[in-house]
């Protein structure tokens, strides 16, 4: 039988020790998604060139910069899965709730975040072209109120830091050219 204590409890997140003194991070809705939102642009030439959109937000920890405003770094749009919802019902409320389209999403493929934590994230693309969005229905939190979305060329992708750009940026590659 193992021994596990609670160190730390918010409404998102516990931090636990086992019984050998080790920490871990526990996440409400353990598993997460991560979608690319795609857009045709000059289709007018011969080659279709591809924007995706790029969601400017802060990480859940401390990451303030020397004027003590939270940094924002780029990722696409991303968000946990809730008890109950399968990873596809997932990824379409949270394109809905931070972007305001409303789509059909198609799979990527998933990969593991972490070791420490175990976490599944799967991730899902949509092709947005021709469509406007409604008004994207943020959380109320202070971090989707600072949150932006900016549409880039695909290639910006590629110099992205998340694993999630990284992989997503090679499938979609392979997908759209």
């Amino acid at each position: 039988m193992s021994y596990e204590k609670n160190i730390f409890t918010t409404n998102w997140i516990t931090v636990k020790e086992t019984a050998r003194g080790f920490h871990y991070l526990e996440r409400k809705g353990k598993d997460s998604v991560a979608i690319f939102l795609v857009r045709k642009s000059n289709v007018a030439r011969r080659e279709i060139e591809y924007e995706v959109l790029i969601r400017q937000q802060p990480l859940c920890i401390d990451s303030s910069d020397i004027n003590e405003e939270l940094q924002l770094y780029p990722c696409p749009i991303t968000g946990g899965i809730e008890t109950g919802e399968s990873p596809e019902k997932a990824a379409i409320r949270e394109v809905y709730e931070e972007s305001g389209f409303s789509v059909q999403v198609l799979p990527l493929g998933k990969y593991i975040v972490g070791t420490q934590t175990n976490e599944i994230c799967y991730m899902y693309y949509a092709d947005v072209s021709d469509t406007k969005p409604d008004i994207a229905q943020q959380d109320g939190s202070y971090f989707e109120a600072i949150s932006k979305n900016e549409w880039h060329p695909f290639e910006y992708l590629s110099k992205c830091d998340y694993s999630a750009c990284q992989i997503g940026y090679f499938k979609l590659k392979s997908i759209l050219f």
